[in-house]
């Protein structure tokens, strides 16, 4: 616990504003979808890196799963509308060459993201969005590739309180593939940002497999960092240059 408190801290030492960053690239929790949006006319170019723990369980080298790291940028061009382009880098052998001992990251799962959000949060309401990762081309079947595709539905909720800021966050969410099936139902998590330091974000989140923990912050307005522990056990860190267009 003592090393989990020192890894939170340190990243929100330097914090100077905070946003949801999802290791797609969109905006949620950790690994789970929120209903929360970006201001609008925002780009984001950004990586993140993934345990095993986050990678399908298909995305194997040699009958062992491996971490990566997914690469991407996404934009909010409305404040109803979010998209992204992703990839994630996949491990093989040089050339797909059985005999050849170099080893990397020599190809890609490349995927698009997108959320509308047909209801903003209100006093009484919450903010609604539908979306999904990997949402474009034909049904995959037995399709090889898909790896990250779902969709899902989302609902935020924001309280006040005299310590701060607590946001409630559910959704329902179905991959496609069944050996992701472990990610599929009812996700979602509590957010908290204290009244004495508001730039802070603390995220818990319950994705569906496990419990996870992290914060995320914005350093000097235009790099964003997101630190998170998977599981309470795999680390997980993500960065992204942000502009504001506007």
């Amino acid at each position: 616990m003592k090393k989990i408190f020192a890894f939170l801290l340190l990243l929100c030492t330097f914090a100077t504003n905070s946003f949801a960053q999802l290791y797609t690239g969109m905006n949620g929790l950790i690994h789970v979808p929120s209903a929360e949006m970006d201001t609008i006319e925002t780009l984001r170019f950004g990586v993140h890196a993934l345990p095993k723990d986050m990678m399908p369980n298909h995305m194997i080298f040699e009958g062992e799963k491996y971490n990566s790291s997914n690469w991407y940028i996404s934009a909010t061009p409305l404040k109803w509308v979010e998209v992204g382009y992703s990839f994630t880098l996949m491990k093989f052998r040089k050339n797909l060459n059985k005999n050849s001992d170099e080893i990397g990251f020599y190809s890609k799962d490349r995927y698009f993201s997108l959320r509308f959000r047909p209801l903003c949060e209100s006093r009484y309401l919450p903010s609604l969005v539908v979306g999904g990762n990997d949402v474009l081309g034909q049904r995959d079947g037995d399709s090889k590739s898909f790896y990250f595709r779902n969709f899902y539905v989302a609902a935020s909720k924001h309280f006040q309180c005299s310590l701060g800021e607590i946001g409630t966050h559910l959704a329902y969410r179905k991959f496609t593939k069944s050996y992701n099936s472990r990610w599929n139902g009812a996700v979602g998590g509590i957010t908290f940002r204290p009244a004495i330091y508001s730039p802070l974000r603390i995220i818990s989140e319950f994705d569906g497999n496990g419990v996870n923990i992290g914060t995320d912050c914005v350093l000097f307005r235009y790099v964003q960092l997101q630190a998170s522990l998977i599981k309470g056990r795999y680390p997980s860190v993500g960065g992204a240059l942000r502009i504001e267009l506007r």
